[in-house]
């Protein structure tokens, strides 16, 4: 017997939707069946290129459609809160994009909601389920094998952001450490299974814009360091994260969609590869599975990690820009 699709509708038309449509249709228990958009023809556009049988102008329609299992919320920063509330007053599972709110009370307010609601939600994370975190992280852990691990340095380059109107505003979530944040943050508690318990952190901005980069070094409970850099002024800076030890390094290049990781002991670099079609089938597998078993949290991506984050986040850029 056929296993029961988990359908899901998409709330908003952005840049990264026809990505998540092919992770959705590679999923074998998942199916997209609708996409709203504030303008109807722009939901219909889509919803022709892809084959989504319904098109809504209004995201509360869409909330309002019985057929729809889960709403997946790829806004823009500031639309986050607003979009989950309304999903989750309409008894809708929620699947919610980075960063997950704005502030941490905002965050509180959205999983006390789901659970009153009896609502399934998780912030958006595919670097969780990717087959080469997995991998890493057994590497890294089970069999230690760069030794103890003495360090981690995170560094990620994303231009192009003048493509996005409100990215230099950082009272609607613009700036490169708020684009990217929840990526190293939560790859760190994720793979080394550890909490962050420091952090401090500078920037750089031009006037009173959102910063255009960022380095942050943080503390994890296990004791071990990171550094985090961010740009968004240059592409030459390789985006990647390097855990290094007393018996050797390993590197995982663009560790938030990869399928590969290099692992360096002595002179001997090996590299290991995982095929994959879409980098986001995995997550959608596992909030399927969740959502069909009758879950309200995620066993991976778990409300803490998405608390803690958040609650960092917001603490820096209170620190950075006091005035907001």
């Amino acid at each position: 017997m056929a296993e029961k699709l988990v359908r899901y509708g998409i709330m908003g038309a952005a840049s990264i939707v026809p990505r998540i449509i092919a992770g959705i249709q590679e999923s074998p228990n998942s199916e997209v069946v609708a996409i709203a958009a504030r303008k109807l023809d722009k939901a219909a556009a889509v919803a022709s290129q892809f084959k989504i049988s319904k098109a809504y102008g209004s995201y509360q329609e869409l909330c309002e459609d019985p057929n729809i299992d889960v709403v997946y919320i790829p806004l823009w920063n500031a639309g986050h809160y607003s979009g989950a509330k309304l999903a989750l007053d309409n008894h809708k599972n929620v699947l919610l994009e980075k960063p997950f709110t704005l502030t941490f009370s905002q965050a509180q307010d959205l999983f006390e909601l789901a659970k009153k609601q009896h609502c399934f939600l998780m912030e958006a994370q595919k670097a969780a389920f990717l087959p080469i975190t997995k991998q890493v992280r057994t590497q890294l852990l089970d069999k230690q094998a760069i030794g103890q691990i003495q360090g981690v340095t995170i560094q990620e380059s994303h231009p192009g952001i003048d493509k996005i109107p409100w990215f230099h505003d950082v009272s609607v979530g613009g700036g490169a450490f708020y684009g990217s944040a929840s990526y190293s943050l939560e790859y760190l508690q994720l793979v080394l299974k550890t909490d962050i318990t420091d952090y401090q952190g500078q920037i750089s901005k031009v006037g009173s814009q959102a910063d255009d980069q960022a380095q942050v070094h943080v503390q994890l409970a296990s004791g071990i360091l990171a550094n985090v850099y961010v740009t968004t002024t240059t592409d030459e800076v390789p985006s990647q994260i390097t855990f290094w030890g007393t018996e050797g390094s390993l590197t995982v290049p663009n560790y938030w969609k990869t399928d590969r990781y290099e692992l360096t002991i002595g002179n001997k670099t090996q590299t290991f590869k995982h095929t994959q079609a879409s980098e986001f089938v995995y997550e959608f597998d596992h909030v399927s599975k969740q959502v069909l078993r009758g879950k309200q949290t995620s066993s991976v991506m778990t409300p803490e990690i998405t608390l803690q984050t958040t609650k960092i986040i917001e603490d820096l850029y209170r620190g950075w820009y006091p005035k907001h």
